[in-house]
């Protein structure tokens, strides 16, 4: 008879070769995962651009414009959206049809060049105003900015305020609660990062519950859902993103140690249950930004609220136009 003492040893003997047999498998699904999708290699050769290129200091950026009028819409997305072409697809489309619209794709993100210069605020908002002095004549801007979009906003009606008929916040960031956030990269996208690098994202994306959190927003053309999942693959959390995080903190301060919008119309645009500590009273005061704003709240905890209520956003937009 096997007694007790000699049980233990036995099992514990099994249970440190099965997870050690476990291990040795993850780790291979891993290498196989970093192989399988480096040797992919880069999928967005396969899509053309679907707008123009400005060259500023030898980095292409890439915008779509569509529409005519005397004013131009222009729509900034949130850091860490790989495509804000996809992202701010069906605002485009409405509003096009009534005025001139440019969405912009800050360097690193959709089909625009990776930049060698830091992230900061100034950079960014120059190369904003770079598109925008070469993309169009006009010369009056209704700016449309998603989360941390509101930074380089503020920072441009600041620098030209004479050329701001608007600005609409979807969610966007309080630039005194950006000062304040941590610098460093939350452990959350590090290890997004990596399991996106190990190909177990591209895995998981045959599943179509999986895909579905991939594609946003949803009910695009068929022909974008492939697109919008090679992009969400391709460009999640670079180099370039991870660098605008990084400098969120500096960069909020800067933005609020400037001038505010005056009386330059302000449509803030908040999630009600945005479960961001500290976020929904950052937003509370947000319209103190200007003596002309207008503050709307959603019934979601979705950030992306473009996603959620596009509707509502396209008619606050053309209550801007023209006005």
């Amino acid at each position: 008879m096997i007694s007790k003492k000699e049980v233990q040893p036995i099992f514990k003997s099994k249970f440190i070769k099965v997870i050690s047999i476990f291990i040795g498998l993850f780790i291979l699904l891993l290498l196989f995962g970093f192989i399988n999708e480096n040797a992919r290699g880069d999928a967005m050769e396969n899509y053309e651009p679907v707008g123009d290129f400005v060259n500023h200091e030898g980095v292409k950026i890439h915008y779509v414009k569509k529409g005519a009028g005397e004013q131009t819409v222009l729509f900034s997305a949130g850091n860490g959206t790989t495509s804000p072409y996809i992202d701010m697809y069906h605002l485009q489309n409405e509003l096009s049809a009534f005025t001139e619209t440019i969405v912009y794709e800050r360097p690193g993100y959709g089909w625009s060049d990776s930049p060698d210069s830091e992230r900061s605020v100034e950079n960014i908002t120059t190369e904003m105003s770079k598109v925008l002095s070469e993309a169009t004549s006009n010369q009056s801007f209704i700016l449309v900015g998603h989360s941390i979009a509101a930074l380089e906003i503020f920072h441009f009606a600041e620098k030209h305020p004479e050329k701001v008929d608007g600005v609409v916040l979807i969610d966007g960031v309080h630039p005194e609660y950006a000062a304040q956030m941590e610098n460093a990269v939350p452990f959350s996208i590090s290890v997004t990062k990596l399991l996106n690098r190990s190909g177990l994202f591209r895995l998981l994306s045959n599943v179509d519950s999986v895909k579905a959190n991939f594609v946003q927003p949803k009910d695009l053309p068929e022909e974008l859902n492939d697109m919008a999942l090679d992009f969400s693959l391709n460009k999640m959390w670079n180099d370039t993103m991870i660098a605008e995080r990084e400098k969120i903190s500096a960069n909020g301060e800067l933005v609020s140690e400037g001038n505010h919008l005056g009386n330059i119309p302000l449509v803030v645009i908040s999630a009600k249950d945005n479960p961001m500590d500290g976020w929904v009273e950052s937003q509370e005061t947000l319209p103190e930004w200007s003596g002309n704003a207008k503050q709307i709240w959603v019934e979601t905890s979705n950030h992306s609220v473009h996603h959620e209520e596009p509707e509502l956003i396209i008619e606050e937009i053309r209550q801007l136009i023209q006005k």
